[in-house]
C-alpha cells in the first residue's frame, strides 16, 4: 500500500518506520533539516532497549510532490494544523488518517480535507528522540491506536493491524478525543510545574492525589454537558475506583516507562506550544463548568520545568 505520512517528529517517525517494516510503499514529509538527517541515517527505532534496522522511505518537503498515495496519516502537533492547512489540503490520498490531539475542529478538519475519506484517529505510541537520531518508544498497553468511525475506518483500522500495531476502535471520537484532553492536559501540566521533575512527582502521594481529583473533575464536567467519558478504561480508573487506588496506580505509571517515555518527554517539549492550547480547549468543552482543583493543576505548568 502507498502511504503518506505528513509530519516527521516522534509519532511521524514511529509510523512511518514500522509501516515501511511492514513492506508498505512510505513517504514522509518532513522539514528540509529532518530531510537531510533521514535521508542519510534513516528512521532508527528503539523499543524495549532493541535498535531496529534502519529503514529509509522515500522523503519529500512538500506533500503536492508525494503523488497519489492510498492513505495519508497526518502526525503533527494540535498547535501546527492551522499552519499546516494549506499544505494538507495538497494531499492526494483515497484515506486521510489524522493523528492528531485535536479535541475541538476535529469536523471543521474533517470538512477541509473531505469528509468522506477523513478518519479521525489518536496514536498509541510514544517516546523520544535521543542522540543519533533513535527514536526510542513504546506501545502504550493502555491506550491502544484508536481509530474512530468513518466511511474509511476498515482502511486504516486494517493498515495499522498490518505493521502489528495494538488497535482498537471508537463509536465517538470526538468524546474519546475530549476525554483525553482532560486527562493528558492534567498530567501534562503537573509534570511541567513539578519542581522536582518526574521523579519528584511519582514519589509524591500528595500531588499525585490532586491530579487524580482535578481529572476527576474533569470528567464529572464532561458528564454534565452529556459528554461520554471514553474509553472505558479511564472512565473505570478515574471515576468508579476509589482515590487511593488511582492515586497508586499513577504513582507507579508515572515512575515507569509510561511516564519516563510516554508522558514526560513530550510535556516539557510541547509547554509553550501545544500545551498551553491543549489547556485553552479544554476550558472551551468544560465552559460554564467550575473546575478550581484542574485549573489549580494548569497554573502550575507556568512553572520552571526541570529536566526528569
Amino acid at each position: 500500500m502507498k502511504v503518506l505520512v505528513f509530519g516527521a517528529g516522534v509519532i511521524g517517525q514511529i509510523y512511518a518506520g514500522r509501516l515501511s517494516a511492514a513492506g508498505h510503499a512510505v513517504t514522509l514529509v518532513c522539514r528540509q533539516t529532518t530531510a537531510a538527517r533521514i535521508r542519510a541515517t534513516g528512521i532508527i527505532l528503539c523499543r524495549n532497549g532493541v535498535v531496529g534496522t534502519p529503514v529509509f522511505p522515500n522523503i519529500v518537503v512538500d506533500a503536492a510532490n508525494a503523488g497519489i498515495v492510498d492513505i495519508a496519516l497526518i502526525a503533527i502537533r494540535r498547535d501546527q494544523v492551522a499552519e499546516a492547512l494549506p499544505e494538507l489540503r495538497r494531499i492526494r490520498a483515497t484515506t486521510i488518517v489524522s493523528l492528531i490531539d485535536l479535541p475541538l475542529g476535529i469536523d471543521e478538519l474533517a470538512g477541509e480535507l473531505g469528509a468522506e475519506r477523513f478518519v479521525p484517529a489518536f496514536p498509541g505510541v510514544a517516546g523520544v528522540l535521543r542522540s543519533g537520531g533513535v527514536v526510542d518508544y513504546l506501545e502504550v498497553d493502555q491506550q491502544p491506536t484508536t481509530v474512530g468511525r468513518a466511511p474509511r475506518q476498515r482502511w486504516a483500522t486494517a493498515l495499522f493491524r498490518s505493521a502489528r500495531f495494538s488497535t482498537s476502535v471508537s463509536s465517538d471520537m470526538r468524546a474519546w478525543l475530549q476525554t483525553h484532553a482532560v486527562f493528558i492536559a492534567a498530567f501534562e501540566s503537573a509534570i511541567v510545574g513539578s519542581p522536582g521533575g518526574l521523579t519528584a512527582l511519582a514519589a509524591n502521594s500528595s500531588a499525585v492525589r490532586s491530579i487524580v481529583l482535578a481529572v476527576r473533575e474533569g470528567l464529572n464536567a464532561l458528564r454534565k454537558r452529556n459528554i461520554s467519558v471514553l474509553p472505558t478504561s479511564i472512565r473505570v480508573i478515574f471515576l468508579v475506583m476509589p482515590v487511593w487506588f488511582a492515586t497508586r496506580y499513577w504513582r507507579r505509571a508515572l515512575a515507569g516507562p509510561l511516564g519516563i517515555l510516554g508522558m514526560a518527554p513530550h510535556s516539557l517539549a510541547s509547554r509553550e506550544t501545544e500545551l498551553p492550547a491543549l489547556q485553552d480547549d479544554v476550558r472551551a468543552i468544560l465552559r460554564g463548568q467550575k473546575m478550581p482543583r484542574l485549573e489549580a493543576i494548569f497554573a502550575t505548568s507556568t512553572s520552571l520545568a526541570t529536566t526528569v
